[in-house]
C-alpha cells in the first residue's frame, strides 16, 4: 500500500527520464550552459525526491554495485 506522499514522490521511471533528459542536453553541442545547469538540477532535484522512497537508496545501491560488478 502506498500513501498519498509517496504517490506525491518522483518514481524510479521518473528519475530516469530525468538521467535520460541530463544526458542528452550534455551530449548536445548547441545546448547552452544554462540548460546544461537546468538539466543536472532537476535530475539532482528529482533524485533528491526519488530518494524518500522507502528502499530507494537501497535499490539504487545495489544497481551500482551491479554495474560496478561487485
Amino acid at each position: 500500500m502506498t500513501s498519498i506522499a509517496d504517490d506525491l514522490l518522483p518514481t524510479r521511471a521518473d528519475l530516469d527520464a530525468a538521467t535520460a533528459k541530463t544526458a542528452a542536453v550534455l551530449a548536445d553541442p548547441a545546448a547552452s550552459r544554462a540548460e546544461r545547469e537546468h538539466a543536472a538540477e532537476m535530475e539532482q532535484a528529482a533524485l533528491i525526491l526519488y530518494l524518500q522512497r522507502p528502499g530507494a537508496d537501497a535499490e539504487l545501491q545495489a544497481e551500482a554495485e551491479m554495474e560496478a560488478g561487485a
